[in-house]
């Protein structure tokens, strides 16, 4: 391999690492927060030091190889952008931390941009009051959906949904993600618009929330868990001033994988 290095823009150097065919760029200003040491094509964190002080980069062959494959393939975005750990009682949208794929994480902002129109939107029956369920596939099963696309999972659920609590509350409010956890729900009930001020001011209003399995499935103890869901009830009781119907946790069948 080779290394050259010139002036780039605003006074900063690029840096040139050759290896084979491949070339990687690598914008620098002078003198370079560790934080910008990213590489377009992809993070070169062994040369970091030598990047930083100005020195000569050689990495091996090899190691550029699997690099630019790792850049071409589906795990790229998993480099991009923040990193930092989700948890539970902590409001967070879906990240790269808790979705399985680009694809996944996308589909999570536009189905929750949906779940947050209808909540807008939604209004209360006259004289009945108003039903709202909060939470994850288990809770969006009653629309017979996983990220608003229909699932066969869920296949008669949603008449099950018309024949029972729908005729105590006409057009109850499904407000569910599959997969999520605690802090998105978090996020969702605050930045998320999905208890939106006429929703919210409904004396009326019963919610029923049911969240935190997902947790668990992704790792997190009990203990921080359960500080998850008291953090979204007590959310909910502060923003609304409807009824919280606060649901327990249906046993999960992970076993050894998790312990």
């Amino acid at each position: 391999g080779a290394h050259s290095q010139g002036k780039g823009r605003k006074g900063g150097h690029l840096e040139h690492l050759e290896c084979g065919r491949r070339r990687h760029f690598c914008a620098r200003p002078s003198p370079p927060p560790p934080s910008q040491s990213h590489c377009r094509l992809g993070l070169w964190m062994p040369a970091y030091s030598a990047l930083a002080s100005g020195g000569a980069v050689q990495p091996p062959r090899a190691a550029c190889f699997l690099l630019a494959s790792f850049a071409a393939g589906s795990g790229l975005w998993l480099l991009l952008g923040s990193q930092k750990e989700e948890q539970p009682d902590v409001a967070s949208p879906r990240t790269q931390r808790s979705a399985r794929s680009a694809a996944q994480l996308a589909k999570w902002f536009r189905w929750q941009a949906v779940l947050a129109s209808e909540a807008a939107a939604h209004t209360a029956s006259p004289g009945k009051g108003s039903l709202a369920l909060w939470g994850d596939s288990i809770t969006e099963s009653w629309r017979g959906t996983s990220y608003g696309t229909p699932a066969g999972r869920a296949n008669g659920t949603p008449a099950v949904l018309a024949q029972t609590l729908a005729r105590r509350w006409p057009s109850p409010a499904v407000l569910a993600i599959s997969g999520d956890q605690t802090q998105h729900l978090l996020w969702r009930l605050g930045d998320g618009g999905e208890l939106p001020p006429p929703l919210a001011s409904d004396g009326a209003l019963t919610a029923v929330v049911m969240i935190g399995t997902n947790n668990l499935g992704a790792g997190h103890l009990p203990g921080p868990t359960a500080e998850g869901v008291l953090a979204v009830a007590r959310e909910y009781l502060r923003r609304s001033r409807g009824r919280l119907l606060l649901c327990a946790l249906l046993p999960r069948g992970d076993g050894a994988e998790l312990l």
